[in-house]
């Protein structure tokens, strides 16, 4: 139902660097290299995503994890290396980032709008069908002051879905959250990965990346380290680094 309602209308624009993507992948990303002053946040990434897989990456704070998923999107710039993107991505970031001003449903309904000027009568059928999707209905007219958080980041699911992404990134988008309703986020996340959007997810719960993931990659110091199935990732890291970062949940 999800990616059905996604993928109902408008033209998805490809990158003109689509060609470049090898075989069946989305995102290819080579030698990425990103440095803040005398700080290196990637020292040499090579990252890629093929269509419909469903990537987790895991890891300490610090070891350059919202930083990948920033150069991805455009956000920042890489210092050095090349990122070959065969479609459109959308982010959810940690803090919803809902315009304070707008009802939820303008929220989700603004940028498909005004930035990619879309008829503004399906686009708003489109965002009351999401809405619906993450079980808030009830709330199209509601402004984020007046929900919960786990509601303002369902919100801002909602938000990306309508942007019609062919790449969901989702940047640790349960970890502003209490633990009581870090669960519907969870949820609504399993169901996109059941219809196989595709999908990169920076997150520090463990079961849903062992559950959910095609492949989960670890990263630490700027470098992946670590990358493969979960049940691989999980029962037999291969290194000391994650070894321990494993024995810390």
């Amino acid at each position: 139902m999800i990616l059905s309602l996604i993928n109902k209308s408008f033209s998805t624009e490809i990158d003109e660097n689509a060609s470049k993507c090898d075989g069946n992948k989305i995102l290819e990303m080579r030698g990425i290299v990103k440095k803040y002053g005398d700080f290196t946040a990637l020292k040499g990434v090579d990252f890629s995503v093929r269509k419909r897989e469903i990537v987790t990456i895991i890891g300490p704070s610090g070891s350059g994890k919202s930083t990948l998923l920033r150069c991805i999107n455009g956000l920042t710039e890489p210092t050095e290396g090349e990122i070959f993107l065969n479609g459109r991505t959308s982010m959810v970031f940690q803090h919803f980032n809902l315009f304070p001003h707008m009802t939820c449903l303008e929220n989700i309904t603004y940028a498909p709008i005004k930035v990619l000027k879309w008829p503004k009568e399906e686009v708003v059928e489109n965002a009351r069908k999401l809405l619906e999707m993450v079980n808030l209905s009830e709330k199209a007219d509601a402004y984020p002051a007046q929900i919960s958080g786990g509601q303002k980041q369902r919100v801002a699911i909602a938000r990306s879905l309508a942007m019609k992404p062919d790449l969901m990134l989702f940047d640790e988008p349960t970890s502003a959250l209490d633990p009581e309703i870090i669960g519907s986020v969870l949820n609504v996340m399993k169901e996109l990965a059941k219809e196989h959007m595709t999908m990169v997810v920076v997150t520090h719960e463990m079961s849903f990346a062992r559950d959910v993931s095609d492949r989960t990659v670890f990263m630490a110091d700027g470098k992946i380290l670590e990358e493969g199935k979960p049940e691989e990732i999980f029962k037999n890291p291969k290194t000391d680094r994650l070894k321990a970062f494993l024995s810390s949940f």
